[in-house]
């Protein structure tokens, strides 16, 4: 299984491009949706995302420390793009990155009815120049253009994106579940329940943060739970709680 970094660009102090779109309203609503998918195909996915940030520069930086502190595949940078265009492009440092991006750009294209910008490279783009891992940024459509706005659908684009980094389909539904085991580490005491979702039974508690396996995972909402394979129940694997070792 991969594992990724994916944050949404600027924030409300520093924000983005907007008029018939708010671009950091809508890269974040994409920016979870992405996080989401790529949970429920099993990957591991850090939110890189900076809220912080007074100054476009401190935005910057704050994102790409974030991104360094994980060890992944890929980072994903979701934006939206302004200028009088239109459609779907993806930038990248360097051709190492085109397969994934040219498949994103074709997927956004098609599934919105948008055009196709294509893959392009930019080595001054701070993300792309300074994360340790290969960066891709994608700029879903133009919040300045009509044609674009009448063809925003969020679920669409973030599926699209998703499919494109892993080059294959993922099942729609939120709350699809995936089968396949690997291991946590557990890093603090965290409730065992008797179904996936805090509203099923509390059945007992973890408390010596040690490794477990998962043997079934499932989404209820954008919240992976992993079912342990000692048969005690669901544990929570979002990653504020538990590290894939």
């Amino acid at each position: 299984m991969g594992v990724y970094n994916v944050h949404a660009g600027h924030n409300s102090i520093v924000p983005g491009a907007g008029k018939y779109l708010d671009e950091v309203t809508e890269d974040r609503k994409v920016k979870d949706k992405v996080i989401s998918y790529l949970r429920q195909a099993g990957h591991t996915v850090y939110d890189c995302t900076d809220d912080a940030g007074r100054s476009q520069s401190a935005n910057l930086a704050n994102i790409v420390k974030k991104c360094n502190a994980h060890s992944v595949d890929l980072d994903i940078s979701i934006h939206l793009n302004a200028g009088g265009g239109t459609g779907v492009e993806v930038l990248n440092y360097d051709s190492r990155t085109k397969t994934i991006s040219d498949r994103i750009c074709a997927n956004i294209s098609s599934v919105l009815g948008i055009r196709n910008r294509g893959t392009k490279y930019n080595k001054n783009l701070y993300v792309l120049a300074n994360t340790r891992a290969l960066a891709i940024l994608v700029e879903c459509c133009f919040v300045d253009s009509q044609t674009d706005k009448a063809a925003w659908d969020v679920d669409k684009c973030a599926k699209a994106i998703a499919e494109g980094v892993l080059g294959t389909k993922i099942q729609s539904g939120s709350s699809g579940s995936s089968s396949g085991s690997f291991l946590v580490k557990v890093l603090c005491d965290l409730n065992i329940r008797s179904g996936p979702g805090v509203n099923n039974k509390l059945v007992g508690t973890i408390t010596d943060k040690g490794t477990y396996t998962i043997v079934e995972t499932r989404y209820v909402g954008t919240v992976p739970w992993g079912r342990l394979k000692s048969g005690a129940g669901w544990i929570s694997i979002h990653d504020k709680y538990v590290k894939r070792v």
